[in-house]
């Protein structure tokens, strides 16, 4: 059963990022690339959004103090350098992670000077929906020089990979806002499909959906089929995309995601709103 589902997500799933991530986020207007950011912006301020704890959650498999070890269950190529891992656990518990969340994973990389295990540490947001039993996936390019990635890339069913958290980045309650306007590049899409989904699959969520995503080519846009399919099933959920090097046939937008680009594609600033930023290239 989890092989048919790779297969069918894999497909649905083109992915063919290259060469290093690019440079840092630089500003609102012009997205080029770097690592992971997500903040809200509810104007005038831009602020990170604080943790709030829940008490009677149910029984969760992840533990934000202690480092769990996760099993693999099984891997699907997705392209020639990004992959899809699912990874198993408790079938009677979540994975205990939050709408927007991220989970952190460590692996040796040898010893220090004193013979102590050195580990290099990386987040990821699974894919899987946060409400699913256990499982997660995660979907990972896999960089020439990243340490971790290249560590997934080594793994073989049955093996197991550190993990702690979750990192919650963003607690999310239906009608939070009226509108909400989405900044996204490469892999920065995972956050904001975890937001997406859960504004989607509720009935009573009337939030509007905007998102500009930004990627280097046509081909190198992940998740696309998917986020296609969302966009044509549910009108409250826009998507405009983006690219350094469109191709001949290519219908969206060309070059970095612009301030024009900002200003048509996303709600005005209002205290009605939310503006996330995630880039990842």
């Amino acid at each position: 059963m989890a092989s048919t589902f790779f297969r069918r997500l894999s497909k649905a799933t083109p992915v063919s990022f290259g060469g290093q991530p690019k440079s840092t986020f630089g500003a609102i207007a012009a997205v080029t690339g770097g690592i992971s950011y997500l903040y809200y912006y509810n104007s005038p301020n831009l602020a990170h959004l604080e943790e709030v704890k829940v008490e009677g959650s149910p029984k969760v498999a992840l533990n934000p103090d202690k480092w769990i070890e996760f099993k693999l269950q099984d891997t699907a190529r997705v392209s020639h350098n990004t992959h899809l891992f699912r990874f198993s656990f408790d079938p009677a518990a979540k994975l205990g992670l939050d709408i927007a969340s991220c989970i952190i994973t460590r692996a040796p990389i040898g010893q220090d000077a004193e013979g102590k295990t050195k580990y290099v540490v990386r987040p990821y947001t699974p894919i899987s929906d946060p409400d699913s039993k256990g499982y997660f996936d995660l979907l990972i390019k896999v960089y020439p020089e990243g340490k971790m990635s290249q560590h997934f890339a080594t793994l073989k069913s049955g093996d197991v990979v550190e993990v702690k958290g979750p990192i919650e980045k963003l607690r999310y309650s239906p009608n939070m806002k009226k509108h909400i306007g989405m900044i996204s590049g490469g892999t920065g899409i995972t956050p904001m499909l975890q937001v997406i989904e859960a504004i989607l699959k509720n009935p009573d969520d009337n939030t509007q959906v905007s998102l500009l995503y930004a990627n280097v080519s046509p081909d190198d846009i992940l998740l696309k089929q998917k986020l296609d399919f969302l966009a044509a099933s549910h009108p409250n959920l826009k998507i405009f995309y983006t690219v350094d090097n469109p191709s001949k046939n290519w219908k969206g937008g060309s070059g970095y995601i612009s301030k024009d680009m900002v200003v048509k594609g996303l709600p005005g600033p209002s205290d009605d709103t939310l503006i996330l930023v995630n880039v990842n290239l």
